[in-house]
């Protein structure tokens, strides 16, 4: 779980999704977007992100003053025998300032046949990342003055 706490406003709030395949981005993409274009944004909110292990899915839930989202993305699509993967997280320890304007790291999901090795969430960012684990999705957050 991630809770902000803004002393200024802000126009918009992203949250992005990237999978990572043997240490791979494969994929960067936009999962939510709240505009605060009308009206003042929020001060105070927070994101989760629940893995549901048995369902092989993860929930992405935000919600403020003003409104509540939530989403939910599969894990392990087509990966063989992906019942017997192990499982890791690593997410924001205690509170983190807002950084306007730059991605900043909220969680990883982790997951590997042969075992799983769990990495700082500071380490994870960019095209590639030294692991040796087969899948990994990567939560983040931007927050846009």
């Amino acid at each position: 779980m991630f809770r902000y706490n803004s002393k200024d406003t802000f126009q918009t709030l992203y949250v992005y999704l990237s999978e990572y395949q043997s240490g791979k981005r494969i994929s960067h993409k936009k999962v939510l977007e709240l505009s605060y274009e009308d009206v003042k944004s929020a001060k105070n909110g927070l994101i989760v992100i629940t893995p549901d292990f048995d369902n092989f899915t993860a929930k992405l839930i935000a919600a403020d003053e003003y409104s509540k989202y939530m989403t939910e993305t599969p894990i392990l699509e087509g990966a063989a025998n992906r019942e017997y993967y192990g499982r890791s997280a690593t997410s924001i320890e205690n509170k983190s300032p807002i950084e306007y304007g730059t991605e900043q790291g909220l969680a990883a999901l982790i997951y590997g046949e042969q075992g799983v090795s769990s990495l700082p969430i500071q380490d994870i960012k960019g095209e590639y990342i030294d692991t040796e684990n087969e899948y990994m999705y990567y939560y983040s957050v931007e927050f846009v003055k």
